[in-house]
């Protein structure tokens, strides 16, 4: 029974022994990719050796084939565009704007929905705004039987009766038309 433990922790050690060399490489590899060095070239050439070891480098290998490989420019220390400004508000939306796809029919009816529902609600906005001052008038003017009110000149006038019931009249029937209780 003792024997058959030892064996298996000895077969997990000739098997953690092998893999290690190839993770070790492979980290290696990367670590190099994400240094920077070779990154800043447009081609990193790749290439295992005979003994397995896999290889990166920004110049071909000389004594037999290579693989290449296309990096993309990374940022190099001490560079001007490591840091790239940001593009202003206008030109990122218009940018998003060019870049994206034709609308489908159905985006651009949900589109159109939602602009009719703005125009509702601003137009509702508006009407209660003017029921309100409608109210507002017939509160201050029709139980007064005296209205002052200053004029372009900026003298206090008084109105006269016949302008005032024409003022009440105009909005009672503003708000019987146009506003709810």
């Amino acid at each position: 029974m003792k024997q058959a433990f030892g064996n298996q922790g000895t077969e997990a050690r000739k098997v953690a022994s092998g893999l290690i060399p190839w993770l070790l490489a492979g980290f290696l590899g990367v670590a190099a990719l994400l240094a920077g060095g070779p990154l800043a070239a447009a081609e990193v050439y790749t290439w295992t050796d005979e003994n397995g070891v896999l290889h990166y480098s920004d110049t071909p290998r000389t004594d037999g084939p290579a693989e290449t490989i296309e990096a993309e420019e990374a940022y190099r220390p001490g560079s001007a565009d490591a840091y790239p400004a940001p593009a202003a508000p206008q030109e990122a939306q218009a940018v998003a704007e060019s870049a994206a796809a034709p609308q489908s029919a159905a985006d651009a009816r949900r589109e159109e929905l939602a602009s009719q529902r703005e125009e509702r609600r601003e137009s509702q906005a508006e009407m209660e705004r003017l029921c309100a001052q409608h109210r507002q008038r017939l509160e201050q003017v029709e139980p007064s039987r005296r209205v002052f009110y200053t004029d372009e000149a900026g003298e206090t006038v008084r109105m006269d009766d016949e302008e005032r019931v024409a003022l009440v009249e105009e909005s009672r029937a503003f708000i019987d038309k146009n506003c709810r209780d």
